[in-house]
């Protein structure tokens, strides 16, 4: 007997819309993968069909709800479309839910990701924009996952440096761990207001009482106002089973972009400032461009890179 192999069965008769339909149909054939012996099918036989469908459609609720706090403006928008709920439930699968714990909400925000750029939206820009503004909870969820992962495996967050180095223009700079930077259609805290009347579960709640209406996700998404944004996954509470993270965030104009993506350690911003300079940029420019970068170094979202590493 093997309780590995039945709990295992089990779990994809939950998770899995075609094994438990060939299951009521025929027990033997769909469990065959499973090498169970005649007793444990015998066992599977007495599950009623009903009461498998009613559990599975309860635990997926469940799994959604969760996962909207992972995914908030991005649950909104979907519930402005035809048949949003099927299609988020359709991604709690077999597929998602063998993902390991820690890795499960990026496997199905990477999913939710294909499922938007499939989606019927308006335009091709207010498609855009979902899967901007999708990229940017999938930064905070895979960021706070490798922070979580690392902590787990017992590694050790080196303390932030007192302030920021003397000399810090001429120095090689580079993100700092767990930090993603994605450029969105509007300022994070007003997709929020716009999109998330609450917050955590409750926003779930609300979606399936009063989804997104679909003109107000156009009026809402036709708001162009880019930033990029920053963020970096910290720790608030150390645990051995599920340490607590939350985010700094730092939002920068639109032109910041490429030249974030240019802070790979092998070059400086006072190399940024200079390309700029022959590049004709004016004074102005020349200070924000360095003031946003000294505030990311001051929050920790850069570092810089020693000539001798």
């Amino acid at each position: 007997m093997s309780f590995a192999a039945q709990e295992q069965a089990l779990f994809d008769l939950l998770f899995d819309r075609t094994l438990r339909e060939n299951f009521i149909r025929n027990p033997e054939t769909a469990l065959a993968p499973y090498r169970l012996s005649p007793a444990e099918v015998d066992d599977f036989r007495l599950i009623r069909p009903d009461a498998l469908a009613f559990d599975a459609r309860l635990r997926t609720g469940l799994i959604l709800s969760q996962l909207c706090r992972n995914f908030p403006l991005s649950f909104s928008l979907m519930s402005s479309v035809p048949e949003w709920l099927d299609k988020l439930q359709a991604l709690v699968d077999r597929e998602t839910m063998r993902a390991p714990p820690l890795e499960r909400a990026t496997v199905f925000g990477m999913r939710l990701r294909d499922l938007v750029t499939e989606t019927a939206f308006s335009s091709p820009e207010e498609q855009q924009a979902a899967a901007a503004i999708l990229d940017a909870e999938l930064g905070m969820v895979w960021t706070s996952a490798m922070l979580k992962g690392f902590v787990l495996e017992g590694g050790s967050l080196a303390q932030p440096p007192a302030g920021v180095p003397e000399g810090w223009l001429a120095l090689p700079a580079r993100p700092a761990a767990f930090v993603s930077a994605i450029l969105i259609p509007q300022p994070y805290e007003a997709l929020k207001q716009a999109l998330c009347p609450c917050t955590g579960t409750e926003l779930w709640r609300q979606l399936g009482k009063t989804p997104l209406a679909t003109a107000d996700r156009q009026r809402i998404l036709q708001v162009h106002n880019p930033r990029l944004l920053v963020l970096r996954a910290t720790l608030t509470r150390i645990s051995r089973c599920d340490p607590d993270v939350d985010h700094r965030t730092v939002e920068l104009p639109e032109g910041f972009a490429s030249l974030f993506e240019h802070l790979d350690g092998s070059g400086s911003i006072g190399d940024l400032l200079a390309g700029l300079v022959q590049a004709g940029a004016p004074a102005g420019l020349l200070q924000s461009v360095q003031s946003g970068f000294l505030q990311l170094l001051q929050c920790g979202m850069l570092e810089t890179v020693s000539y001798r590493n």
